[in-house]
């Protein structure tokens, strides 16, 4: 024993060999304060192959020069009952402010958030632009896994935009069996359906309008109908290419002020 075995593989140590020797260059605890390379007892020792050391002086080595935590605490002294409990924690300071931090800090992130298991619930609720339009009332049944099923009512209001959100906080019910349930807390978020020939931008209303080169030529009288139920009626102006724009103010989504436009894009079909 004693040796490494191998010349660039893995290198394998055993130690306990024969005479106290080890893997280690001048044994174990080679050159740390207390002990002689050979393993015997250092300048007035207790004999035998031990000798008195400090752990503060081995663990200040080790960990590069931290200085000297103080007495008191070394490994002789663990039959007080101390053992090296304040020594560590100084010596685990140097990474994130001592042992009893860390402990502190590990119970803190195990508290739970105060709703069911902790878990955040999303649901999308889609609406078509006449829903947003005018406004309207889902019912939305949502099945959660350990309290069971729930039906929410969620008013839309005229105009809302894509991504507003509707939350509900946890809430408690007795369910067929008599149990108390909970639920937990829940966010709706609004999503928009496609329509069929309208695209919303903000809060005006995109609508590509194709003509032929006979249309757009003479020009051609329009009819769209709205999300709000009712139908806009305009007419192209001759000669009218691709690529321009006809803008019809107010006929658009509703805002708290009013309502946005409507944009038509001309596409001549050749």
């Amino acid at each position: 024993g004693g040796s490494a075995g191998g010349g660039g593989g893995t290198q394998t140590f055993h130690f306990g060999g024969p005479g106290g020797s080890s893997g280690f260059p001048n044994g174990m605890f080679g050159g740390m304060p207390g002990f002689t390379p050979g393993g015997g007892p250092a300048s007035g020792g207790v004999g035998g192959d031990y000798a008195n050391f400090d752990l503060n002086e081995i663990l200040r080595q080790m960990m590069g020069g931290v200085p000297n935590m103080g007495a008191g605490n070394s490994f002789g002294g663990m039959g007080s009952g101390q053992g090296f409990g304040n020594d560590f924690d100084a010596y685990a300071s140097q990474f994130g402010g001592g042992g009893q931090g860390m402990r502190q800090r590990s119970r803190r992130q195990r508290q739970p958030n105060g709703n069911s298991g902790g878990k955040e619930y999303t649901r999308p609720v889609y609406c078509s632009l006449e829903d947003i339009c005018k406004g309207c009332t889902k019912k939305l049944k949502v099945s959660f896994p350990l309290s069971g099923e729930k039906i929410y009512t969620i008013h839309i209001r005229s105009g809302w935009k894509e991504g507003t959100k509707i939350k509900f906080p946890s809430s408690r019910t007795t369910n067929d069996h008599g149990m108390e349930v909970e639920f937990p807390p829940i966010t709706f978020v609004v999503k928009e359906k496609r329509h069929p020939f309208l695209r919303r931008e903000g809060n005006d209303l995109h609508w590509r309008c194709k003509l032929t080169e006979q249309q757009a030529k003479k020009g051609a009288k329009l009819k769209l109908p709205l999300p709000d139920g009712s139908t806009l009626e305009v007419s192209s102006e001759k000669g009218t290419r691709s690529g321009e724009q006809l803008r019809v103010e107010g006929k658009g989504m509703p805002t708290k002020t009013g309502k946005g436009d409507v944009v038509i894009d001309f596409v001549v079909e050749s």
